[in-house]
């Protein structure tokens, strides 16, 4: 007799996670990726089951009584599964490190691991945040993502893309304030993000204001953020703080969910990338080369983005 088909597997482990944990925020943490994700994949497994499996408060979520009689049979299958996986696991396997900068691991990477997770089971991965990208070696990072001009000599680089920096606020700053074109920046707060301020490059909200005529005398005015805070000052902008001149590489998430508007132009290119980097030779490692190949097909979208092609400076 044929099985009955399952919930996604994915769906089931989120609830697993948050049922063990009581924590949608703390599955996220544990599975590597974002609250929403893990929120996205229960409301998936309670539609595909008909009946709701948490009681969601505002900083708190509880289980239903059908919560309460699926946990323990789901935690326990997953528990033989990880032995079972364990069991035939070489004992030897060594974690795959990966390092880079605060905001890259968390504004473009941690949004986008369960798709790497999904696809690569097998392979534990190791995250390591880091203000200055340390070498390669024995105690050294196995891949880097790094933000830069060159990758550096006697390295296997794959260049993921170019960076823009781009005028985004929050829809209710940008309703609030009739942010329509460029000229309507003198009404709004600026975010000032220092990290596109790199390679002796002024890219700034001043260089900004002149590429579009404005009086630079109003570009010094509001909130900084230094260079390890990019994130915060993309966050600043969601929660409406004022508009920020982002990369978009790190805004991109914020963007395809509208949390973040491009009310105006233009874009300015920074003629700086990211590229994922290893030791010449290790890109033949086959865990390696899995997470080069995903990097890369990660990134696609944003080379291929034609939606600034029209604002770029």
């Amino acid at each position: 007799m044929p099985f009955r088909r399952l919930p996604a597997l994915a769906s089931l482990r989120a609830f697993e996670a948050a049922a063990r944990l009581s924590s949608f925020k703390d599955a996220a943490a544990e599975l590597a990726v974002t609250p929403g994700a893990v929120s996205q994949q229960i409301r998936a497994l309670e539609d595909d089951l008909g009946v709701k499996l948490f009681n969601r408060a505002v900083r708190a979520v509880s289980l239903t009584e059908a919560g309460q009689s699926l946990q323990p049979a789901v935690s326990s299958a997953f528990l033989q599964l990880r032995d079972a996986v364990d069991q035939v696991r070489p004992k030897s396997v060594r974690p795959l490190r990966v390092e880079s900068s605060g905001p890259i691991i968390r504004k473009w990477l941690l949004p986008r691991l369960h798709r790497f997770a999904e696809r690569y089971p097998e392979l534990p991965v190791s995250f390591e945040t880091v203000s200055q990208i340390t070498s390669f070696g024995k105690d050294g990072p196995d891949v880097v993502i790094r933000f830069t001009r060159a990758p550096g000599d006697g390295l296997f680089a794959v260049k993921l893309c170019e960076d823009f920096l781009v005028p985004l606020a929050s829809p209710a700053l940008i309703d609030q304030l009739g942010l329509k074109q460029a000229k309507d920046i003198v009404r709004a707060p600026l975010l000032h993000d220092t990290s596109a301020e790199v390679f002796g490059q002024n890219l700034n909200w001043p260089s900004w204001f002149a590429i579009t005529g404005l009086d630079t005398a109003g570009a010094q005015r509001g909130m900084r953020f230094e260079r390890q805070a990019a994130d915060h000052a993309i966050d600043a902008a969601v929660n409406g703080a004022g508009v920020v001149l982002a990369r978009r590489f790190l805004a991109r998430n914020e963007m395809l969910d509208g949390r973040l508007v491009m009310p105006f132009g233009p874009v300015i290119p920074m003629h700086v990338s990211y590229f994922v980097v290893c030791q010449k030779g290790d890109e033949t490692r086959p865990e390696i080369a899995s997470f080069i190949n995903w990097s890369r097909e990660e990134a696609a979208v944003l080379e291929d983005d034609a939606a600034f092609s029209g604002a770029v400076a």
